[in-house]
């Protein structure tokens, strides 16, 4: 079977068509990742405005043909943070099932860390082995703990690189200021449920999604990155221009005036669950889709034991 993801998400659209024979086997036929910046302004105020909605539009149009190219039989779009807070966001969904076919599911906070800790879990950890993982998106922060596929912890925040750069930082470079009250709003909100965290206990971290690579980019790591590392490249991009942020060497110029952000969000996620290092996972909530529709199928496709009965609905 083939199937495709879309992740409609705060600072990009992201898509995954796969070949796939079980939950535990897929094969990557496309991948595409395109900034939108659905977010930008959004996650402020509250209304995405006609121009990112039209992005959206030509993105997802793209996506769709590219999902259709590759044979996908079903295509599950989902969306994240900036169209769950948005008051037009039924507006937002009409428009894009009119102008694409695609029917979005709106995913909670909660759904959101799941799926991505399903994928990081599946994807980048150990058989065995008690995970968590840390996923900073343009619009929010998830952090879950898993064991072999299965939940134990999952939080959701409304810190994202995109949503905090907007609503924090407004010099170039950051005053003092604006990085002091930034980093006040990110421990303040982790404090909240940092000692949830605390009670638990896990073998290995991972970090997720677009942030986390572009730091492991910028340090010119393919696995692991330590505290003191991060806090050092934190301080060096916290103190050049966005011109020159977006010359530093393997950060993408598209992530380079939201990078402090989501740099300091996870420097303070770290330093308040007290994890010295961790690898990065390049799956994340596409993926994490796609292994949740195959397990659908799966359960679905499992014969009944005889005599089951069967509820109906009239």
């Amino acid at each position: 079977m083939k199937l495709a993801a879309i992740d409609i998400g705060s600072n990009s659209i992201k898509l995954v068509v796969v070949q796939a024979e079980t939950s535990d086997a897929f094969t990557v036929l496309a991948q595409e990742r395109e900034v939108v910046r659905l977010g930008q302004e959004t996650l402020v105020n509250g209304h995405i405005n006609t121009a990112a909605v039209q992005r959206a539009i030509t993105c997802l149009k793209r996506f769709r043909s590219v999902a259709d190219a590759n044979g996908a039989e079903k295509i599950a779009a989902i969306a994240t943070a900036t169209v769950r807070e948005a008051d037009n966001s039924a507006d937002f969904i009409r428009t894009v099932e009119e102008e694409t076919g695609l029917q979005v599911v709106v995913l909670s906070g909660l759904e959101e860390a799941r799926l991505i800790g399903l994928a990081a879990s599946q994807g980048c950890t150990a058989k065995g082995v008690t995970s968590l993982n840390i996923d900073i998106g343009g619009g929010s922060t998830e952090i879950s703990i898993f064991r072999d596929g299965d939940p134990l912890k999952l939080i959701s925040m409304k810190l994202g690189a995109v949503g905090l750069t907007d609503r924090f930082i407004h010099s170039d470079p950051p005053a003092p200021d604006e990085l002091d009250a930034l980093r006040s709003e990110i421990h303040s909100s982790l404090e909240t449920s940092a000692s949830e965290f605390r009670e638990q206990s896990w073998d290995h971290t991972t970090a997720t999604s677009g942030t986390a690579l572009a730091i492991s980019a910028a340090l010119n790591r393919a696995a692991i990155v330590n505290l003191p590392e991060l806090k050092r490249l934190n301080t060096r991009i916290a103190a050049l221009t966005l011109a020159e942020r977006r010359n530093v060497a393997g950060l993408s110029p598209q992530r380079a005036d939201i990078i402090i952000a989501g740099g300091m969000v996870l420097e303070e996620v770290m330093s308040t669950l007290g994890v010295e290092s961790l690898s990065f996972c390049d799956w994340s909530l596409r993926e994490g889709v796609i292994i949740d529709r195959l397990r659908e199928l799966e359960r679905a496709s499992m014969p009944r034991p005889a005599g089951q009965k069967i509820d109906s609905v009239s």
